[in-house]
């Protein structure tokens, strides 16, 4: 009852301040998508269909010049074969980041479910070297593309595409700048359980032209420190994240390690190449159930030991897009081919066109493991 009064408040606040062109401080965008999805078991059997309209609004208020109050909703509407082929499914559109549950399903039926979930509410206060943030927001401290170690407060599932936000955290954020781009940052978290706290601090600095970052603190009672760097070597970019877990009784030592070349070339194409190490990674072959159950965390960014990826982007023309990611994991000789076709239909009308295919190395010999295919139609305002 509190999420429906919460949100019935927020739109009726929203349609009276869009009477008023007078009034400036109150701010409201977001879109609607419509997402086919298509999912084949190997060789392209046994075919599985999804469908998903989604619509998000964001919600801004400054009452002053210092302080910003902020919340962000996702409304989904699921239905299909994927819905009634997934037990549970309902229960798993919750993000396990997150204390609170501010999310309502209004219909939860067999091969339907209609979800609204909260997923930023925060207060802001933002003033000279201070920027205070407290609530359900986001904490990045992720440099890389794919995969980052340093982010110990907001994992996220580099195959959801479909949520550009990504997730979020309860938590209290505070940044202190020490010069123009220097800053110290502690963050403090909390989960359901009080074993789920994750704090931690981050100084930033630039130095010789690169971004540096040192990070320390504790993942749900274990200690943990990292180092981050992004900067350039000739003209291509260069950066990487290395996050390092103290062994401690009930927790095993770990380490992740990731590191990224990106170039754009004059002819329009950028080329990205990089690898992430996992230290408690398995060498030998997956079944695709490792990878779609996989849940991730900062602690398990992938699976598997040894990860490598290439990812090639070509503007072919001002509204269309080519971009092409290839993963591939030695050892386990998993492959993933993630190529994504983006065509801007009007000013605020996009389509996307996304594969996902998955090979790997099975007692036949080297074969497909599944195949996605989704079909997405994106209106922002």
């Amino acid at each position: 009852m509190l999420l429906i009064k919460v949100l019935l408040t927020l739109t009726y606040t929203t349609a009276t301040y869009a009477q008023d062109t007078t009034v400036q401080r109150l701010k409201y965008s977001g879109y609607i998508k419509n997402l086919q999805s298509l999912n084949y078991a190997e060789n392209f059997t046994h075919l599985t269909t999804g469908n998903l309209i989604h619509n998000r609004a964001n919600l801004k208020w400054q009452p002053s010049g210092s302080i910003i109050a902020v919340m962000e909703f996702r409304n989904r509407l699921f239905w299909g074969e994927e819905v009634a082929l997934t037990p549970g499914f309902a229960s798993q559109l919750r993000n396990a980041n997150e204390a609170a549950d501010l999310s309502l399903n209004w219909i939860n039926e067999e091969q339907m479910v209609l979800n609204t979930t909260i997923d930023r509410l925060y207060l802001l206060y933002d003033k000279v070297r201070w920027n205070v943030r407290v609530g359900r927001q986001r904490i990045n401290w992720g440099i890389g593309t794919i995969w980052n170690p340093n982010d110990l407060f907001n994992t996220f599932n580099f195959l959801d595409f479909d949520y550009e936000e990504r997730p979020g955290v309860d938590a209290l954020r505070l940044q202190y700048f020490t010069g123009l781009m220097n800053h110290i940052e502690l963050a403090i978290s909390v989960g359901d359980e009080s074993h789920e706290m994750i704090s931690a601090a981050k100084y930033f600095i630039n130095f010789a032209n690169y971004d540096l970052q040192l990070i320390g603190g504790w993942f749900q009672r274990q200690p943990t420190m990292g180092v981050g760097w992004s900067g350039i070597i000739r003209e291509s970019g260069f950066k990487g994240e290395v996050q390092y877990y103290f062994p401690r009784k009930d927790f095993q030592e770990l380490i992740n390690v990731s590191a990224e070349i990106d170039h754009v070339f004059e002819n329009g194409w950028y080329v990205n190449i990089g690898g992430f190490f996992n230290s408690r990674g398995i060498k030998e072959p997956a079944d695709l159930s490792t990878i779609a159950t996989l849940e991730f965390s900062p602690k398990n960014l992938m699976p598997t030991k040894w990860n490598s990826i290439v990812g090639f982007t070509k503007e072919i023309t001002p509204l269309f897009t080519g971009n092409t990611t290839i993963i591939y994991s030695p050892g386990s000789h998993l492959v993933m081919l993630l190529p994504t076709l983006s065509y801007n239909l009007s000013e605020n009308l996009d389509f996307n066109l996304v594969w996902q295919s998955f090979f790997n190395k099975q007692d036949t010999g080297f074969d497909d493991m599944a195949h996605r295919i989704f079909i997405r139609i994106k209106w922002s305002f």
